[in-house]
């Protein structure tokens, strides 16, 4: 797989530009917070508020970074919605005659057929595997992980100097 493009501020900052090869005319969005959309699921939205709280204090959020958080925030709450119902008892029948298929917190459950008894991994392992893929990638390309922070740009800030207000 080909390493990803670097951005063209982080390739002025570490000394790689060549003018051959930077879009004169790249976008460059305005600094803000996008709108959160209405049809996040109130896990989803949680993650939002947070999200934009760390991004937006690293320097790296956008208003056009919308629908790139949104997709962060629906992998964090499948992971965490995947994760909750893994944690839930699985149970078939009805009343006094239910039968405990998968225990809570069990990966695995029993299935009798022709050949006897089969171990089977419950469904929401699969899904949380699948979402911590998603996670780690949207994680990756925002920034957020220690090894990918250091590849990504982020607006100059003024340091603080505790001195300052001191006159």
């Amino acid at each position: 797989m080909a390493r990803p493009r670097k951005p063209t501020h982080l390739k002025v900052v570490s000394g790689t530009a060549q003018k051959c090869r930077v879009n004169a005319q790249e976008p460059k969005p305005d600094g803000g917070v996008p709108e959160m959309p209405a049809q996040l699921s109130g896990r989803a939205r949680s993650v939002w508020g947070k999200a934009c709280v760390v991004l937006a204090d690293m320097g790296v959020l956008t208003m056009a970074d919308g629908m790139a958080l949104e997709a962060l925030c629906l992998a964090i709450a499948d992971e965490q919605e995947a994760r909750a119902s893994l944690m839930s008892a699985v149970s078939i029948g009805e009343g006094d005659e239910k039968t405990v298929v998968a225990e809570a917190g069990a990966q695995t459950y029993v299935t009798v057929g022709k050949s006897g008894p089969m171990l089977r991994m419950r469904p929401e392992v699969a899904a949380i595997a699948d979402a911590n893929r998603r996670v780690a990638m949207w994680l990756a390309k925002f920034g957020l992980t220690p090894a990918d922070r250091s590849r990504v740009g982020a607006e100059d800030r003024k340091a603080d100097n505790p001195f300052e207000r001191l006159g």
